[in-house]
């Protein structure tokens, strides 16, 4: 679709909406015998969201739906997985396990099947030991099921409950309490399991191991859409990894513009834990901002020389596409420190950052270098309201380290 001359980008559906879709149409099938090519699912903004649908058959007493999942034009590797669930109903063995379930019995549990994450690690929204499946997906899952039985039963009148008791679940599961929903599901327990058959498989691209979670992807959302390149998406992601640290007490923690600055500062600092290590891409400031919320009481920046430049200017977001670079600056710097004129209209008018730190790496200007990180440092410490110790590794593109810096001055001088 094209707006204003410009191609419109697709939104998509989140893992979460996905396997609520194929919750809900395979309890659908359960229950009435209808089989849609399309389930209605409600969002948590109030309205619904067709999804397609297909039903996966019964096995052992359990009716199965899938979903493909649709990122629209978001670069989620999740794109395009087959999300699996698993419905079946039951008698109410005794009271449900567990302080969220409800006191009078009726209650969905939510298992996790193969290729969906567990949870191994403090400082996420789920706890210990539960499936990867985060807060707003839980409560859509809660909400569209529970409305899929009470439209079920004001056609018949009553469910179709086994002889057969529901026993606790070997896999980890968690509890959904069905009350309020009247008396009409009263010691009703309906299972809910979710696979994703190539989650394991995906699981590595992700942030998952990083962030203790173990076995397969997890089942997110916050509203139910993917937006293409969303920049809300990325800084979840950014305030989970640090909530991960913290709760597994760092008091550092390194910020990296990406997979390859983290990878020299991990040689650099092989003293720190594994979850002290942060990807945060562009978001500079947003991710200060996160640390000193946290209550860290030191931070790392790790990155190269183009990054450094923009947060040396004040930029709170780095990407190329959103803030150009402005070599004037970096000349001026030169200048000041006495550098001839020529040489820094030279650097002034660089291809790029790279081009620009060639000629002073030549020029054996490392007092430049190190100038503009002592500036990029002062802006992340005045970002941090001076309330942490700042210190800023700056590698070359080879791993070099070419400046190791902090609002103090030279680290180790």
């Amino acid at each position: 679709m094209r707006k204003g001359g410009k191609t419109r980008l697709r939104s998509g559906f989140s893992t979460g909406t996905a396997a609520v879709a194929a919750a809900r149409g395979a309890l659908r099938y359960l229950l009435d015998g209808e089989e849609s090519a399309v389930v209605a699912v409600r969002l948590p903004l109030g309205y619904y969201l067709p999804v397609p649908f297909r039903a996966a058959g019964i096995t052992d007493g359990i009716t199965w739906g899938s979903v493909t999942k649709d990122g629209g034009d978001d670069p989620d590797v999740t794109d395009g997985a087959e999300i699996r669930v698993g419905v079946a109903l039951f008698a109410q063995d005794g009271e449900p396990q567990g302080r969220d379930a409800a006191g009078w019995g009726a209650a969905i549990t939510v298992i996790a099947g193969a290729g969906v994450g567990v949870v191994t690690k403090p400082g996420l929204p789920v706890k210990i030991g539960e499936p990867a499946v985060n807060p707003v997906p839980r409560e859509m899952l809660l909400e569209n099921l529970k409305e899929e039985l009470l439209v079920s039963l004001s056609r018949k009148k009553a469910l179709p409950l086994p002889a057969d008791v529901r026993k606790k679940p070997s896999s980890p599961f968690f509890l959904l309490p069905l009350d309020p929903g009247g008396e009409v599901l009263q010691g009703l327990m309906l299972s809910v399991t979710i696979e994703v058959p190539e989650g394991e498989r995906l699981a590595p691209k992700t942030l998952n191991p990083r962030l203790g979670i173990l076995g397969g992807i997890s089942i997110l959302g916050t509203t139910g859409l993917v937006k293409p390149f969303s920049h809300e998406a990325y800084e979840e992601t950014i305030q989970a990894a640090l909530s991960v640290a913290a709760a597994c007490h760092c008091h550092e923690v390194v910020l990296s513009t990406g997979g390859k600055s983290e990878q020299y500062a991990r040689r650099h600092r092989p003293d720190l834990a594994e979850e002290a290590f942060v990807q945060i891409a562009d978001f500079f400031a947003f991710a200060v901002a996160e640390v000193r919320r946290l209550g860290f009481q030191s931070l790392v920046h790790s990155a190269f020389f183009g990054k450094v430049l923009k947060m040396a200017q004040g930029h709170p977001y780095t990407h190329a596409h959103r803030v150009s670079l402005d070599l004037g600056p970096l000349a001026e710097l030169a200048r000041g420190k006495g550098y001839e004129r020529a040489f820094c209209r030279e650097l002034a008018f660089s291809n790029t950052a790279r081009h620009a730190l060639k000629l002073l790496l030549e020029k054996g200007a490392t007092d430049v270098v190190e100038g503009i990180a002592m500036a990029a440092v002062e802006r992340s410490w005045l970002l941090a309201e001076k309330a942490l110790f700042v210190r800023l590794l700056l590698f070359d593109y080879d791993g070099t380290l070419l400046a190791d810096v902090s609002q103090e001055g030279k680290v180790g001088t």
